[in-house]
């Protein structure tokens, strides 16, 4: 019988059962590495699309840059032209110089060799349209009818360029608060305090009497040179002797790094009213410091005007921009530097005529400056208004005197209907000033015809007051701010719907201040400060704010 043969299978363990607790390790590999690979990538994209950004910023302010420099030529040659009354008219060297203007903004984007504004040699223009001798007409004044004074908008493909310019003679000077007689420093505190409690009536921050005060006190305290600390130290001078009490500013900026003055009371402030509260900047500044020789503020006096030879009717030495405007001038004009160093006649070869180097040769000769009268027929409400006292001036002729200047000109408007225009000088201003342009208002020629508003007549002005109002106000700017604001247009279609609405975006906002020179050899433009960007866009002023018409939004040819 054969013999039975017992097998017994034994089953080795495989990989499924050795391995059973390692399922999906490789699923989740590929998932950690398409994960990284994916956030890599989003990276990546990231940095490729924020470098791309970086770029078109830096290539669009490029390009804003470019086109306000452009059109810094042409405000600069229209504040240049008016001195000789070529574009006092309104449109002047804006229609003169079209087909140039227009050729350079074609051309904006490829130029950028030269500097930005005009030639920080200060020459603006030649001897050409020299006014004859003896005449006089609107040229001899400046006021808001001037092409200057006139809100400019230009576009380059989508960039829009608009001008605006203030002259720094319509504001109370305020180193008229450290001259050395007494008598007139108090007087010009309290015209300083008035015009502060002014400023911003029956508005949201409206300052009272007793504010004010605390303000311009602390303003004078700042000039003081030993009121200066370690924290903020007094910042070296040419014209500081060791012996003076006072300095003087560098910058408005300053007046910032007092408690009293926070940055809502400098700059100009849009209230919820659609009204613009103004700022110390409005009414307040430091450019129209005449000063020629010599150190220190002492005879900064507005009542001691300017004689033929450089001095003071009252025999005192008169100085002008040597320590304020033309030191600032000597830096921003590339290197050169002022040699004012005395006064005295400045028509002979003699040791005492003023000289200059480089481009400020010959700046300081020539007619004397306007120096810190202020601009009747451009000084903003508040200034006008704090000029007297009530009982020096009733407030009822001082609303008179601003309703007459705000008084549309009916002998302009009249002279505008019967001109003949050709099309193109049409379309030229239209694209320029908008095709709703506002009717001429009225402004003095000569400070004599004040006597046409009520109240200002020969017979209605005590003798004391005619003459402080011939001390105090001219009409006649020698010093403007240029404010350049350039903007890319991102919506072709996007118009405003507000008055002072401006079009979404990134601005570009840049300003000058200009000495505007008359002299033997033409008209002279010296940077007193040179370009420098600023945070806030400004407008105009009216005197009555609350009487503008509705709102329409400007259309341009």
């Amino acid at each position: 019988m054969p013999a039975l043969i017992l097998r017994t299978s034994h089953r080795l363990p495989t990989s499924r059962t050795t391995r059973g607790g390692e399922r999906g390790v490789v699923l989740i590999l590929t998932l950690f590495v398409l994960f990284l690979v994916i956030a890599l990538i989003a990276q990546l994209t990231l940095g490729a699309e924020v470098a791309h950004q970086a770029t078109m910023n830096r290539s669009n302010r490029l390009r804003m840059s470019l086109a306000i420099r452009t059109a810094s030529e042409e405000i600069l040659t229209m504040i240049a032209d008016d001195a000789s009354g070529e574009s006092s008219g309104g449109l002047g060297s804006a229609l003169g110089g079209a087909g140039d203007m227009a050729s350079a903004m074609g051309a904006a984007g490829a130029q950028g060799a030269s500097s930005l504004g005009a030639d920080p040699s200060g020459d603006a223009t030649g001897e050409e349209g020299e006014e004859e001798e003896g005449e006089e007409d609107a040229s001899n004044s400046d006021s808001f009818e001037d092409a200057w004074a006139r809100p400019m908008r230009v576009m380059m493909d989508d960039i829009e360029v608009i001008t605006f310019v203030q002259d720094e003679n319509s504001k109370f000077n305020l180193h008229l608060l450290i001259v050395e007689d007494e008598i007139q420093a108090e007087e010009n505190f309290q015209r300083a305090v008035r015009i502060l409690d002014h400023m911003r009536d029956n508005m949201d921050g409206d300052f009272a009497e007793s504010d004010a005060r605390i303000v311009i006190g602390d303003i004078v305290r700042w000039l003081q040179v030993g009121s200066r600390s370690s924290e903020l130290p007094q910042m070296p001078r040419h014209s500081l002797e060791d012996d003076d009490d006072y300095t003087m500013f560098s910058s408005m900026e300053e007046l910032m790094l007092l408690e009293s003055v926070p940055p809502s009371l400098y700059y100009d402030r849009l209230d919820d009213n659609e009204m613009i509260a103004p700022g110390l900047e409005t009414v307040f500044t430091m450019w129209t410091t005449p000063d020629f020789a010599g150190s220190g503020v002492g005879d900064l006096a507005a009542d001691a005007p300017l004689s033929a030879d450089g001095t003071g009717t009252d025999g005192a030495s008169t100085e002008s921009n040597a320590t304020g405007s033309t030191a600032a001038a000597s830096s921003a004009a590339s290197g050169a530097q002022s040699a004012a160093n005395a006064g005295g006649n400045s028509n002979g070869p003699d040791d005492n005529t003023v000289q200059g180097e480089g481009g400020m040769e010959g700046v300081l000769e020539g007619e004397p400056p306007m120096g810190t009268k202020i601009n009747l027929n451009t000084a903003p409400r508040a200034v006008i208004e704090g000029l007297f006292a009530s009982h020096e001036l009733a407030p009822v002729k001082v609303t008179a005197l601003l309703e007459w200047l705000d008084d549309v000109d009916e002998k302009a408007v009249e002279e505008q209907d019967n001109a003949e225009e050709d099309s193109e000088d049409r379309e030229l201003r239209q694209s320029l000033y908008g095709e709703q342009e506002p009717e001429p208002k009225q402004f003095f020629n000569t400070l004599e015809e004040i006597s046409e508003v009520d109240g200002f007549g020969a017979e209605e002005l005590d003798e004391e007051t005619q003459a402080r109002l011939q001390e105090l106000v001219s009409v006649q700017s020698d010093v403007f701010s240029v404010y350049i604001y350039a903007s890319r247009k991102t919506n072709s279609e996007w118009q405003a719907e507000r008055r002072y609405q401006e079009a979404p975006g990134h601005t570009l906002r840049m300003r000058a201040v200009v000495w505007r020179r008359t002299t033997g050899d033409g008209v002279r433009l010296v940077f007193l400060e040179p370009w420098h960007e600023v945070p806030f866009t400004r407008w105009r002023i009216p005197p009555f704010q609350r009487d503008l018409p509705v709102f329409e939004a400007p259309r341009y040819y």
